[in-house]
């Protein structure tokens, strides 16, 4: 039998590596949380992002941007207020305290209070953070059990490679 274990070893690492991005593919992105807040007067949405908790506000009726309005946001009866960025016509919130429970997984009710010069509105939204997927493991992406099942595959090819370099005897 002409065996030739490098066609053999490359065509099972190819496997495994598919294996692994199949299960990568599966899982999928975590989802963005996202705060969406809506009343007669205004569409408010806020992402939580790197650099702190961003909003942007818009007229319900046009959904024509909200410039220089004043937001302040309550959570568990702690408020923050946003700050206008103009270059980027959106609001920020970079209070790391008043960040931080929002970073973990969980409901997170808000309280939006808004004015944009004689108008004025409160609005509420669910905050919802998913917990990342469990079990996840770096590198291929196999998992545990992944990596338990390819075991003995990877056994049987070291076996078959010692056999057929002495010459077929084991």
């Amino acid at each position: 039998m002409n065996f030739n274990f490098g066609y053999f070893f490359r065509l099972t690492a190819a496997l495994l590596l598919a294996a692994g991005l199949n299960a990568q593919a599966a899982e999928g992105p975590a989802p963005i949380p996202v705060a969406v807040a809506e009343s007669e007067l205004f569409e408010v949405v806020g992402r939580l992002e790197g650099d702190g908790f961003v909003f942007y506000i818009d007229r319900a009726d046009s959904n024509a941007p909200v410039l220089a309005a004043t937001l302040e946001v309550e959570r568990a009866g702690k408020a923050a207020k946003a700050v206008f960025r103009a270059e980027s016509g959106d609001y920020l919130i970079v209070d790391a305290e008043w960040l931080k429970p929002l970073r973990q997984p969980g409901e997170h009710p808000l309280a939006l209070t808004v004015i944009a010069g004689e108008e004025s509105d409160l609005l509420t939204a669910d905050f919802m953070v998913t917990a990342p997927p469990a079990g996840t493991a770096a590198g291929l992406g196999l998992g545990r059990a992944g990596w338990w099942l390819a075991l003995p595959g990877l056994l049987a090819v070291a076996l078959i490679w010692r056999r057929a370099r002495k010459g077929g005897k084991a």
